[in-house]
């Protein structure tokens, strides 16, 4: 079955490649993925599908089923890209000025496409039901995930466990990593805004400096994490942004801080909000100054399922050699896929696609390249998937 596994994979993986070179030439921001939607919906029609589309927003769904009864269980890929300006010189470079899938989210939707077609070529060699869910937004706020759970994505069939697997450029290519617990943070973001009395450069005795007060309040800010949470405890306080002030000789009479707090959820989600609160205040008065203080809470912390991870590294375990699968390490970014595991059951996983030659470029980087030729594990590793999770449960 292994064989048989990389064969099909190997099979479809020229349409992976071409797919994912059209959807990176042409991204589309959070909540504007029209025409990345119906080349989806498209590409699964032609395999026989007949994909739900409009799902919260532009998401897609589609459905097959084993021959034999048992659970449903659903693969995400998400599709969104970001407002980067795209600097890789690739003949397949983005042709939208200012975006660019610098996340690798093409990759995603391109494998899982991949694994369409492979399955469509098992024949139902599967027991039970595989919801396909491409997912829009993952990148902003509110975030797809929430809007398509709303719009019943995980019903009809019911979803009993949810995988996804995202891509990692600084990884070797076809490395695969998971890992069981928290792996990715709840992602807050926060606002102060610092106000004081303003005036002259040349007089600061007579104003209440809000820009000394937000210098204070960053440095201090930095000590939240230091002495308040446990240092074995992953927690994050970065201001991104600071604005105050247009003349050189003028002293502003309000300053704004604003950045992001990563915490793996409660109870400290909360209470580092209060610690904040605290310092922030005390600091200000110290400067003879005020603040208002805004929290906006943004997507949960994820925490893969211990025994949905197993079923994944099973899975992993059909394709590779134990000494090729990971165990994926805990990260402070974020990830909407957390909304899915607040309803069921399931994990996400890592695939290295890093270039085996030349300068290497994080994700997010205007200079992103990524091996294709680690498509064909990821295609693999879907197919043993649902093999093992539809046995498995």
């Amino acid at each position: 079955m292994k064989e048989r596994l990389w064969e099909i994979a190997k099979a479809v993986h020229p349409e992976v490649v071409a797919d994912r070179r059209w959807l990176h030439q042409h991204p589309e921001l959070s909540y504007q993925e029209k025409e990345t939607s119906a080349y989806i919906a498209q590409q699964l029609r032609k395999l026989g599908f007949e994909p739900q589309v409009g799902i919260g927003g532009y998401g897609v769904k589609a459905v097959l089923s084993g021959k034999r009864p048992g659970p449903t269980i659903a693969l995400r890929a998400d599709m969104d890209a970001l407002p980067i300006q795209e600097e890789t010189g690739l003949p397949f470079a983005s042709v939208n000025p200012g975006v660019m899938h610098a996340c690798g989210h093409d990759c995603h939707v391109a494998m899982l496409l991949g694994a369409a077609r492979g399955l469509k070529l098992m024949d139902g060699d599967w027991a039970g039901n595989v919801v396909l869910i491409f997912q829009p937004a993952e990148e902003q706020g509110p975030g797809g995930a929430s809007l398509m759970i709303k719009d019943d994505v995980l019903q009809n069939p019911d979803v009993e466990a949810i995988f996804a697997l995202h891509v990692n450029a600084m990884v070797p290519a076809g490395r695969l990593g998971f890992a069981p617990g928290p792996m990715k943070a709840a992602s807050d973001k926060f606002e102060i805004v610092i106000r004081g009395r303003g005036g002259h450069g040349a007089h600061p005795h007579l104003t209440k400096d809000p820009i000394l007060a937000a210098s204070s309040v960053i440095q201090a800010l930095q000590q939240v994490v230091s002495r308040n949470v446990m240092p074995a405890e992953p927690a994050v306080v970065s201001v991104g942004a600071i604005h105050g002030g247009e003349a050189p000789n003028v002293i502003p009479s309000e300053v704004v801080l604003s950045g992001t707090v990563r915490t793996m959820g409660e109870p400290l989600r909360t209470k580092i909000r209060e610690w904040m609160k605290r310092v922030i205040d005390g600091t200000v008065a110290a400067h003879g100054c005020q603040a208002d203080v805004e929290f906006v809470s943004g997507y949960p912390a994820v925490h893969n399922d211990p025994e949905q991870t197993e079923v994944a590294r099973r899975a992993a375990r059909r394709i590779v050699p134990e000494e090729e699968i990971d165990v994926m390490e805990l990260g402070m970014g974020a990830e909407d896929f957390a909304y899915y595991l607040e309803k069921v059951p399931g994990t996400i996983g890592r695939l290295g696609v890093a270039p085996s030659s030349g300068e290497l470029f994080p994700l997010h980087s205007s200079r992103l390249r990524v091996d294709e030729s680690a498509f064909v594990t990821g295609v693999a590793f879907w197919l043993a998937l649902v093999q093992e999770a539809c046995t498995a449960q």
